[in-house]
């Protein structure tokens, strides 16, 4: 690797490779720069011959980062955000001026419970602000806020990390929703039902287990999992002209049993609620933009009606 030397590296080339490794192909990072794809590929022969390394190495369609290129980005991406925001803001940030993008992992329940609120608000007080949704699997989340791809992920807590800090919003709690006319009559279903029982469940982890299976697997109790996907709000349409049974946040199914012929069942378990927690990182935990967007989630969370029982 060449010593680096600022008035002789041509500091371009850092947002090249950083838009390269986002998109993992040359002609799309092209578009997104506004360059031809040879163009790009100069850029990254030079980036090659400082750094003395492949950087990417193509499979197929896919650029590929090399360990160094990943640790290279690894530094350099939450400070060229930080650059170009700044220099958005003309070094200041003030929500009425401020052309900022905010990138927000909210899954879809989150989506339906809070975005409306944010939108408004941001209506009144930033018109010029635009919302990125993301939605990310529990494994991605910490790379994701320290590489600066996410600025908040809104969810349940893990253990992201001493570098991911955290702020209590609001409870929920698992429940399931049936068709009328189920065989599953009560508000409280039996832990035969339970068993015999088959479930579309909601899982954001690459392992495929969520909050409730987690839950459930430290109670020592199984159940039929016949669906898992990532769109909680799609499981009402499916359980709705079948006998199927959902698994779904209680917010979210009073949403859904008021609009559809659902019914809301309790799982014959002690307790199953859950807390929702906004999540960032420690690098952006002082930064006037974000201190801003995280007070906008926090006062839409707070006028959530409270949870019943």
């Amino acid at each position: 690797m060449n010593k680096t030397n600022l008035t002789r590296m041509d500091l371009n080339l850092l947002v090249i490779l950083d838009t390269i490794f986002s998109e993992r192909n040359l002609t799309m990072a092209g578009k997104k720069l506004f360059m031809t794809q040879s163009a790009v590929s100069h850029a990254l022969s030079k980036l090659r011959q400082h750094f003395d390394d492949r950087l990417f190495i193509r499979r197929g369609n896919i650029m590929e980062p090399t360990p160094l290129c990943k640790t290279i980005h690894r530094n350099i991406s939450p400070c060229l955000k930080a650059i170009i925001q700044s220099l958005a803001d003309r070094g200041e940030f003030e929500p009425a001026s401020s052309k900022r993008t905010f990138c927000l992992g909210l899954s879809d329940y989150l989506c339906r419970l809070l975005l409306p609120g944010i939108l408004l608000i941001l209506e009144q007080e930033a018109p010029d602000i635009s919302i990125r949704i993301l939605q990310t699997t529990y494994e991605q989340r910490t790379e994701m806020l320290q590489n600066g791809k996410l600025d908040i992920f809104v969810g349940c807590t893990r253990d992201y990390g001493a570098g991911v800090l955290k702020e209590k919003l609001f409870e929920d709690r698992e429940v399931c929703v049936v068709r009328d006319g189920h065989p599953i009559k009560g508000r409280v279903m039996e832990e035969e039902e339970m068993a015999d029982s088959e479930f579309v469940a909601l899982s954001l982890s690459e392992s495929g287990l969520g909050f409730l299976e987690d839950y459930l697997y430290r109670k020592g109790v199984q159940r039929k999992i016949k669906v898992v996907l990532q769109q909680e709000t799609v499981i009402p349409s499916l359980v709705e002209h079948s006998d199927l049974v959902g698994s779904v946040a209680q917010r979210l199914a009073e949403i859904y049993a008021d609009k559809k012929r659902l019914r809301i069942v309790r799982m014959p378990l002690e307790n199953t609620v859950f807390d929702v927690f906004q999540h960032w990182h420690t690098l952006n935990d002082n930064d006037p933009a974000q201190r801003w967007m995280r007070t906008v989630i926090r006062k839409v969370a707070e006028t959530l009606p409270p949870l019943g029982i």
